[in-house]
């Protein structure tokens, strides 16, 4: 038990209950118990954009997003970004969105399928 679960006295706290209330302590003690998991940030490869792309779009997501997503022609990955900026208010003018999608489409791209004929 921590020190913050307990009051003055050292007693467990008690959970919504007026000090002069006549109650069975056991009945209202409240225990409290916390774990910490680590945290891994996402590792991302140097390249021109990166700080640009993990402090705009990390705003608003996780950046492990990028990493759960298929390898895209850069053409979709505009559009994504276009997305953000339009449909959900990301603050990233024209010519980060075109730094963000070029770093983008150096991590996660894929050249554009070719017909062959």
């Amino acid at each position: 038990m921590k020190a913050e679960d307990t009051n003055s006295k050292g007693e467990p706290t008690q959970l919504n209950v007026p000090k002069d209330a006549k109650t069975d302590k056991k009945a209202v003690q409240v225990t409290r118990k916390s774990i910490e998991l680590p945290h891994y940030p996402a590792d991302f490869p140097p390249g021109k954009g990166k700080e640009l792309f993990v402090s705009r779009c990390g705003v608003c997501h996780t950046l492990r997003y990028v990493t759960m997503q298929p390898n895209f022609p850069e053409k979709i990955w505009a559009k994504e970004v276009d997305k953000m900026i339009k449909t959900y208010g990301a603050h990233i003018d024209k010519k980060e969105a075109k730094e963000i999608v070029d770093y983008l489409n150096t991590i996660k791209g894929k050249s554009p399928s070719v017909n062959k004929q």
